[in-house]
């Protein structure tokens, strides 16, 4: 049984947007928070930020590689989305202090960052390949 070629549509925006809060939330705020350190007191993520992202980025991703599949028959984008998403679990770690690194805020930028990255390809691709011919 195929899923209806909207809701993978849908899953493939829905990740392009997640992937791109990742890169906001892992770049644009150290850098606002390096160019001005004061703003660092009033602006607080909650802590759960990181899961979150993860938690909604799962699902999203599941359903638009699912659907990418079905109608291209090509694993590679598959498969750089669960690189991506393997990347966002260990920048979480990193976050979270699971994993022994020398610099564990260094790590969950880049982690997180290379995550994002290869998830928001991984949509990209996918929808590429999806509406070819």
């Amino acid at each position: 049984m195929s899923l209806p070629t909207a809701r993978p549509r849908r899953a493939d925006l829905a990740g392009l947007a997640l992937s791109a809060t990742c890169l906001v939330h892992c770049l644009a705020l150290p850098m606002l928070l390096l160019l001005a350190p004061a703003l660092g007191h009033w602006i607080v993520l909650p802590e759960g930020t990181h899961a979150a992202i993860l938690t909604l980025a799962l699902p999203a991703a599941f359903v638009a590689m699912r659907g990418g599949w079905h109608r291209h028959r090509r694993s590679a984008p598959g498969l750089v989305a669960a690189a991506g998403l393997a990347l966002l679990a260990l920048g979480l770690a990193a976050h979270e202090g699971w994993l022994a690194t020398a610099n564990a805020s260094a790590a969950d930028t880049l982690l997180t960052t290379l995550g994002a990255l290869a998830l928001a390809a991984a949509h990209l691709a996918n929808w590429r390949l999806g509406h070819k011919g």
